[in-house]
């Protein structure tokens, strides 16, 4: 085999897995955005457009994650998951704390938090269960222990101290590294996977930049 067949070899998964990687990335981030803008017109005329978002983001994401147990391409099954969380995670954790209605502040969330989480790491060791249901649980549950551990640490100390700086830096470590595993493992799969943690890791930590006020928020004129 020629050096440069070898090669080609070699590189293909990790073009394949970084291609997916990015292309979630953009996605979560560009979903992350457009969320928020919708959200903001919609609060801005009252509090019934967001709770009418709340519940359809809900519904909808409910719906996406049991058609998802439907679907034969782990690959497909994943995506439908990871956006039926997102959206999940849109009516739970989004809308229903600018509403008033839940605080990552109260010792609750936490205690709430930490059983939801112990559940979907235990899913790993249940043979044979769905994609789109491991995914669709994982989104939300992973960016609220994000958003509890970001929204704790700022309200305490604010977001110009170590110890948010400590976030940002360890929310970058996790990002990175995840990215980083997700292309190693040469399949759109993994690249998927990396690319959601990579973003959510990035969301939290520009989270915390704008809090500084060293940069302004994508939505906001």
């Amino acid at each position: 085999m020629p050096a440069s067949d070898g090669l080609r070899a070699a590189v293909t998964p990790w073009l394949v897995s970084g291609f997916f990687a990015a292309c979630t990335i953009a996605a979560l981030i560009l979903l992350h955005i457009l969320g928020s803008r919708v959200f903001v017109m919609l609060q801005e005329r009252g509090r019934t457009g967001p709770v009418i978002l709340g519940a359809v983001s809900l519904v909808l994401g409910l719906a996406g994650i049991v058609g998802g147990l439907t679907l034969h391409s782990r690959e497909t099954a994943l995506l439908a998951g990871l956006v039926s969380g997102f959206l999940v995670w849109t009516a739970f954790g989004e809308v229903a704390e600018q509403l008033g209605w839940v605080s990552p502040l109260s010792r609750s969330a936490v205690a709430l938090f930490l059983p939801c989480f112990a559940l979907w790491l235990a899913g790993f060791l249940v043979r044979g269960m769905p994609v789109a249901a491991m995914a669709g649980a994982g989104y939300p549950v992973c960016i609220w222990g994000l958003h509890l551990a970001r929204v704790r640490v700022l309200a305490k100390w604010g977001a110009s101290s170590l110890a948010a700086t400590a976030v940002a830096l360890a929310n970058s470590a996790v990002g990175g590294g995840g990215l980083a595993l997700g292309m190693s493992g040469g399949t759109p799969i993994t690249g998927i996977v990396g690319g959601v943690v990579f973003a959510m890791s990035t969301w939290s930590t520009l989270e915390i930049i704008w809090e500084r006020g060293t940069a302004r928020k994508p939505w906001r004129p």
